[in-house]
């Protein structure tokens, strides 16, 4: 009898810990390559300890066979990181800014590796990149992403076969909405790029001579850049509303 509770135990910590560990691995904010992963770590497997006792009961019986087994931790593993990817789209929205910043204000030659994104990126975005995860442990909305794997075991209960098409639904439409307010929050960037430039252009025409695009782009970047600190407030709450927005999708009702 004791043998049997002390399985069913760990086979119930083991399983929420597929899901919540998973999910702890890409969440927005909790999720960063710049944190710790030993604290990841520690965060999921409180996590699993705590939530075990509730979420228990609804787990399906301990399986016989070894395979079943692993069936089932391939199956929470792939729901954790898919909940986990969904909630790290709002964090594309400031690297869309910020590229799109960057290359306006004549910065886009200026790159650097950027762990967050796993690929090289202009330093405006990075740096949008870096203030948007500040902004989430500030806001406290590292918790929403928390309570939102937990209540992935309300929508999405475990065993059952998973919803595809909603899936690639809630998706797309999170995509374009990042994509929607990156363009957004960058379209002062954008007006100003074309006065800009089209003002050039004019003075080139007047003294076709004078190297204008070569003398300008000083006072191209220093303009940029007072646009940008002017800008920075609301960047910032634009994107709090829209990464809170985002995650209230994976809540469950309450």
């Amino acid at each position: 009898m004791l043998q049997e509770i002390v399985a069913g135990n760990v086979y119930a910590f083991l399983l929420v810990f597929c899901r919540l560990g998973s999910a702890m691995m890409s969440l927005p904010g909790v999720g960063e390559t710049s944190i710790s992963p030993r604290f990841r770590l520690s965060i999921a497997l409180l996590m699993a300890g705590v939530s075990v006792p509730v979420l228990g009961p609804t787990l399906p019986p301990l399986p016989a066979q070894p395979l079943h087994l692993a069936f089932f931790m391939l199956t929470e593993i792939g729901l954790g990181l898919a909940i986990g990817l969904l909630a790290r789209l709002a964090i594309s929205a400031l690297h869309v800014a910020g590229t799109v910043i960057a290359l306006q204000a004549g910065l886009a030659a200026a790159i650097f590796f950027d762990p967050n994104q796993g690929s090289q990126s202009a330093v405006v975005s990075s740096a949008l990149v870096f203030m948007g995860i500040t902004l989430i442990f500030v806001t406290d909305l590292h918790l929403m992403a928390l309570q939102a794997a937990y209540d992935s075991y309300t929508l999405f209960p475990p065993l059952q076969a998973p919803a595809f098409g909603d899936f690639a639904e809630v998706a797309t439409r999170m995509v374009a909405g990042s994509l929607e307010l990156g363009l957004k929050l960058s379209a002062p960037f954008i007006v100003y790029g074309i006065v800009f430039n089209v003002a050039l252009g004019l003075l080139n025409r007047l003294m076709p001579t004078l190297q204008i695009f070569f003398i300008m782009q000083a006072p191209l970047i220093a303009l940029s850049l007072i646009l940008l600190g002017l800008s920075l407030v609301a960047i910032g709450l634009s994107f709090t509303t829209h990464v809170e927005a985002l995650l209230s999708q994976l809540l469950a009702p309450r």
